[in-house]
């Protein structure tokens, strides 16, 4: 029995399909991407999108996907050091300019369509969260911190500052000093009780 699966993903249709993705969103906004117009600059049928993304957000995932992946924890051997590169990728993510065109729109849609939030969140967010949660195990598993039983709480502070400057600009720019203090708030995190505790 060969299951539900399919055929197996063409990866050059998946990059042309996330590459004409981009080309809309940057040349016409958000509200342009629709799946008629990338099957067409992807060179492709509706089927084949439609066998990847049923709406314009699905579509934009997979560009998220694949444009930025999302390993996105660095491995230094120093937890500081780990989180003050994350942060550096952090803000170049939401100075992108596919992120900028991409963001309010899938927020929107997100307000609209809880799918489509439960797809952003289960291909885009939940890897990456992971990934800060493997970076802070690594920590722990070199004697810097205790094990941090609630991961997530350390990716929201790291995150969640500078996606509201991103959602908000008139509140300034993603600066030094707020990269500095999301990094204080996520160490301090770590040595709270049922967080971790600095090593050394």
């Amino acid at each position: 029995m060969t299951g539900i699966r399919g055929r197996p993903r063409d990866g050059a249709l998946d990059s042309a399909i996330a590459g004409a993705t981009e080309s809309v969103l940057l040349s016409d906004g958000y509200g342009a991407v629709n799946i008629d117009r990338v099957a067409k600059s992807a060179g492709t049928t509706r089927a084949a999108i439609y066998r990847r993304a049923k709406t314009r957000g699905e579509l934009v995932v997979g560009l998220l996907v694949s444009r930025f992946g999302f390993d996105a924890a660095p491995d230094s051997g120093d937890l500081r050091t780990d989180l003050k590169l994350l942060q550096a990728l952090q803000r170049a993510f939401f100075a992108d300019p596919v992120i900028q065109a991409a963001l309010a729109g899938v927020l929107s849609d997100i307000a609209a369509d809880a799918a489509l939030g439960k797809v952003v969140y289960e291909r885009f967010m939940a890897p990456r969260r992971r990934s800060v949660a493997a970076m802070l195990a690594r920590a722990a598993d070199r004697g810097e911190i205790e094990a941090v039983e609630r991961p997530d709480i350390v990716s929201d502070l790291l995150t969640g500052p500078l996606l509201l400057r991103a959602v908000l600009p008139i509140i300034g720019p993603i600066e030094d000093s707020l990269l500095a203090a999301t990094i204080e708030a996520a160490m301090n995190e770590c040595a709270s009780p049922g967080g971790g505790r600095p090593g050394g």
